[in-house]
């Protein structure tokens, strides 16, 4: 029996959620049955804001994940949560926090493809093996004006290579390690809401 469909993104500090059955660990502030395309987007400029806000949209779920993407443009991601042979976990730091590697989906390019592809650009590896796919999270941001809705897609890998690390500066990054599974669960805590979700599951 497969699960009902539900979609979290993360908005800044916030989230909205859509679905009909949810973590019962989670407070919403606000919840929501069918709301308008235009009250979605009244809920989008809410939690640009950034105030925290966790919301629960209900009801027809892919109307209203239709209804809500007509306010963005998608731009498809993939990246990897990388351990090596060690149990050690492959992280980077990023624009002053610390992250997963990932990327934008190159035209023609698979899913797994692209995953394996910006571990390897970005962290300067050899290319790591896919084990299992993980979640796809959503967040977003504004891009040149734009509203800019990102689905990432994660794949837990493995890696062999043991040789020197080398961040991809021109994309920002400033340092890439490898860090044990205690380390690894403190740095997701003070990174993206995305990341702290992939690290959770990838890592239980």
């Amino acid at each position: 029996m497969s699960m009902p469909q539900s979609y979290k993104v993360f908005i800044g500090s916030s989230f909205i959620q859509f679905g009909n059955e949810v973590d019962n660990g989670v407070v919403f502030n606000s919840r929501f049955t069918n709301p308008t395309a235009k009250k979605l987007l009244d809920l989008i400029q809410e939690l640009e804001l950034g105030n925290g806000l966790h919301i629960l949209v209900e009801g027809n779920t892919e109307e209203n994940w239709d209804n809500f993407n007509t306010h963005f443009k998608t731009i498809e991601a993939a990246g990897g949560l990388v351990q090596n042979e060690t149990g050690d976990w492959l992280f980077i730091h990023r624009n002053g926090i610390w992250d997963l590697p990932k990327g934008k989906l190159e035209k023609g390019e698979s899913i797994e493809a692209c995953a394996v592809r910006e571990v390897t650009e970005e962290c300067g590896i050899e290319e790591p093996t896919i084990i299992k796919p993980l979640s796809t999270t959503y967040h977003t941001y504004i891009l040149k004006g734009q509203r800019i809705l990102k689905p990432t897609y994660w794949y837990l890998m493995k890696s062999a290579d043991t040789s020197e690390l080398v961040p991809q500066t021109e994309e920002g990054i400033t340092d890439v390690k490898w860090i044990t599974t205690k380390d690894a669960i403190e740095l997701a805590k003070d990174s993206f809401g995305s990341i702290r979700t992939v690290v959770s599951e990838g890592l239980n």
